[in-house]
């Protein structure tokens, strides 16, 4: 016979707690908690009864994410209905098929990997949903739900953000939002949190008195029960000051002719669809080349928004190596937001832009996601969009600054020659060099693979690459990127110590005098814009704002604010 006795760790002790208390047990939920009864066992009937009393009637197929003992699997079938149990811990299979019998029929598999030919008419997520991706379990209801067919949840959530540094609960405004966006109303919305709360006291008392014999009938290790017992004070703590609470929520899916726009995942074979899309949105053509070398490797290339089995919404992302702080991470850059002209007139929570804005966030950027963080370089217009949706909140500006061509006589200290292939390990020098100088901020990685791809490989623009280097020892002081334009010379990107950067932009100020350019310009983030403007620079705005993508818990925008180091090479379209 199995035994609870072989759960994973705390659901063994909290099993043994309830037999020592009761002789048996039959959930491991939250109990429902009637005024002054302490009575566990009838608080979780009285949850049970609740979950019971919304089903929808017979015959109704269902799908039971995270079994638990068994009990409500079991007691389903027993009331008529076609019901299908999963969970990853085959320890909780077996104990589930041992007492209640072998037909159950219960999958050992995740929400995420699981996938069945016929559709459900309910999906029950009792106390399973907090450890599922929030847009991971909508995107999975969704396809496994039938038009019309409802998702209940029954869990425990965060009610208020948390910190970076204490990710906690998936937050209730995060179901209602999401389930929104995926295509589900609430039809009913319960705050349980006062009844559920005395579970954690229950816990903590039960768990401290039988703190020795959980030792030495479980086998488990002192230190791990005395963790237990400050978690459960720290969980109920958060109770008592209003950050965590229970709630129970019943979504139903819309029909499809409810649903005036449809999401999915953009790929590859999208490329003619997508390339007509911007056309349509800017104006103007995208060469093929210039799309495939931007996507290049890449499975998923963005959100895809359809009205009509017609692509009306795009929002791509892109990559990018970043040095966060000092330390290796990776970001993604925003790029190709478009949507159809005919479309923009719905410019709320339901309109195209922000389906694909919100789903590329939900799968991609913040905790646990992914990308740490995301950057980008939106019009005004489109960033406070953005922000009034609670997309997107501000950390910075992109600023020009830009200087006459400079005629003078060669440097008696410094030479200028354009970058050779062979040259790669002084550009991974440089690179350490700088990344090193910018610890305190977000800058994306300029090793030599970087300028490679994003330079020197580009299928459409030419760039130039010059390495200046003392003239005397012939140790390298920077490499500069420019562009030649009709009327200035446009400086792209810079690989040196900040301290060094001045003698750079001299050079290039040379370099446009001695092209017959009036002027030579660049772009950099606000911050570091007099570091590069020096003297001579007049620094104006671009009216290009630095967003950060708040949708779902991430880095606060309150430590990314003046932060990044960017310029004009680190945007996708110069």
């Amino acid at each position: 016979m199995a035994s609870y006795k072989d759960f994973t760790f705390p659901l063994n002790a909290y099993s043994h707690i309830l037999c020592k208390d009761y002789g048996d047990f039959e959930y491991l939920h939250y109990g429902l908690f009637e005024q002054d009864n302490p009575n566990i066992k009838k608080a979780q009937q009285r949850a049970t009864d609740l979950l019971f009393s919304h089903l929808p009637p017979c015959p109704c197929r269902i799908l039971e994410v995270g079994i638990g003992l068994g009990t409500t699997l079991s007691n389903l079938v027993k009331a008529g209905y076609d019901a299908t149990g999963i969970t990853p811990d085959a320890n909780q299979i077996r104990y589930a098929q041992n007492h209640h019998g072998e037909s159950l029929s219960i999958f050992c598999e995740k929400l995420e990997d699981f996938a069945d030919a016929q559709k459900f008419d309910l999906i029950i997520f009792q106390e399973s949903a907090q450890y599922i991706d929030t847009a991971t379990l909508f995107g999975k209801a969704s396809n496994l739900l039938r038009d019309n067919g409802q998702i209940i949840i029954m869990d425990e959530v965060s009610l208020c953000k948390s910190s970076p540094s204490e990710p906690g609960l998936p937050l209730i405004d995060d179901y209602l939002s999401l389930g929104d966006t995926w295509g589900f109303d609430t039809i009913k919305q319960l705050d349980l949190s006062s009844q559920a709360a005395p579970t954690n006291a229950y816990i903590l008392d039960a768990v401290t008195r039988y703190r020795e014999d959980l030792v030495h009938e479980l086998d488990l290790p002192i230190e791990e029960i005395d963790g237990l017992i400050h978690a459960v004070q720290n969980h109920l703590s958060k109770y008592n000051d209003g950050r965590y609470g229970y709630g129970f929520l019943q979504l139903k899916k819309k029909a499809p002719e409810q649903r005036t726009w449809v999401t999915e995942w953009a790929h590859s074979e999208n490329e003619t669809e997508l390339l007509s899309l911007f056309r349509a949105a800017f104006g103007h053509e995208m060469l093929p080349a210039f799309w495939r070398w931007k996507y290049q490797g890449l499975d998923t290339l963005g959100a895809l928004v359809r009205r009509d089995d017609q692509a009306v919404a795009f929002y791509g992302g892109l990559p990018r190596a970043v040095q966060l702080f000092g330390v290796s991470a990776t970001a993604v850059q925003i790029g190709d937001v478009m949507v159809h002209p005919q479309e923009r007139g719905v410019l709320t929570r339901k309109g195209p832009f922000f389906l694909a804005a919100a789903k590329f966030s939900e799968r991609f950027v913040g905790h646990g996601k992914a990308f740490s963080l995301a950057f980008g370089f939106p019009s005004e217009r489109a960033c406070r969009l953005g922000t009034r949706l609670g997309l997107y909140e501000q950390v910075g500006e992109i600023m020009r600054v830009s200087w006459p061509a400079l005629q003078a006589r060669p440097s008696l200290k410094v030479r200028t020659r354009i970058l050779k292939p062979d040259q790669h390990t002084i550009v991974d020098r440089l690179w350490k060099q700088m990344a090193e100088a910018l610890r305190d901020q977000v800058v994306g990685v300029r090793d030599w693979n970087y300028l490679q791809r994003r330079y020197l490989s580009h299928p459409t623009l030419n760039y130039q690459v010059f390495l200046v280097s003392s003239r005397w020892t012939g140790s390298p002081v920077g490499i500069f990127v420019v562009r030649i334009l009709e009327d200035s010379v446009e400086l792209l990107d810079l690989i040196a110590p900040p301290k060094h950067m001045p003698i750079l932009v001299h050079n290039v100020r040379r370099l446009a005098w001695n092209l017959d350019k009036p002027l030579a310009y660049a772009w950099i983030t606000a911050q570091h814009a007099p570091l590069l403007a020096g003297e001579t620079g007049e620094i104006t705005s671009t009216d290009i704002p630095l967003p950060n993508i708040c949708w779902m818990p991430g880095i606060p925008a309150s430590e990314l604010q003046d932060r990044w180091w960017l310029m004009g090479g680190d945007t996708d379209f110069r």
